[in-house]
């Protein structure tokens, strides 16, 4: 049985999710659904980009993952699919794949044009269901991807923040994205933290975001002191992150995804 993830704006209200599952077990009835999450923010391409990024490595190789975040639906935005870390992705071609196509440089995406591999009358606002399903469980049941249309020779790519070492003692980031307990993600990586501390011999660093100081790195959330102080530590992706133990940077610190972090060593 193959895996088929899917990462949505669609929400749980609707309808929309369960006729894409529909289409595709119509299609493979051994394919088996993981429901990433369907609460990405409406025509949040950027969101969605950092989720399937974050979670796609956890499943088994050859898992399809279909996300979609496509406000440009009906338009002539192109549809794709590619396979990149053994794994295959279905979706717009709209930037929602970035950080995997940055990652796996050397990958062939293929435009979805081939009609016989869609539902019989494609609407011009559900491609989710008429074009993207079709397409992923083709692939979960062993379709190629050369049998859905031609090579696409430059998906689009955002234009997403990047860590950077601007100075010897210095690293330069921004946040990334709000989870849902409103801790701020990074882009700022442990790696680089630990290489540019002990290239340069530091024997302390701040960590800067808007008006607020830090001098410390916690080993988990409750090494914090309490509820009302902005702390910061490394998440389970590898990456800094600000938090409030037991409530919200995002609320309390009014933190949000753009705001330039500052890493500081002497």
């Amino acid at each position: 049985m193959s895996v088929v993830t899917l990462t949505t704006d669609f929400g749980d209200a609707d309808a929309f999710v369960g006729m894409m599952k529909g289409v595709m077990l119509s299609i493979d009835p051994s394919v088996r659904f993981v429901d990433i999450s369907h609460k990405v923010a409406p025509q949040n391409i950027r969101e969605a980009a950092y989720l399937i990024a974050t979670a796609f490595e956890y499943f088994p190789d050859d898992s399809v993952h279909l996300c979609i975040v496509d406000p440009g639906v009906g338009s002539n935005r192109r549809a794709l699919a590619f396979k990149a870390g053994g794994h295959y992705f279905v979706g717009p071609d709209n930037g929602i794949f970035t950080n995997i196509l940055r990652r796996y440089t050397s990958v062939k995406a293929y435009e979805l044009a081939n009609r016989e591999k869609m539902v019989l009358s494609v609407s011009n606002t559900f491609h989710g269901r008429d074009v993207f399903a079709p397409a992923s469980a083709w692939i979960a049941k062993g379709e190629p991807l050369h049998a859905f249309g031609p090579v696409i020779e430059k998906p689009v790519l955002l234009s997403l923040p990047e860590q950077l070492r601007s100075a010897p003692n210095l690293i330069e980031g921004e946040v990334v994205h709000i989870d849902n307990f409103g801790n701020a993600i990074t882009n700022i990586t442990q790696n680089l933290v630990e290489h540019v501390r002990l290239d340069f011999k530091a024997e302390r660093m701040e960590i800067a975001i808007k008006s607020h100081l830090l001098t410390e790195i916690m080993q988990s959330y409750s090494f914090a002191d309490d509820k009302k102080t902005l702390s910061a530590l490394f998440s389970s992706f590898g990456t800094l992150e600000f938090f409030v133990k037991n409530g919200s940077a995002n609320s309390m610190f009014e933190l949000s995804p753009g705001d330039h972090v500052e890493i500081r060593f002497f």
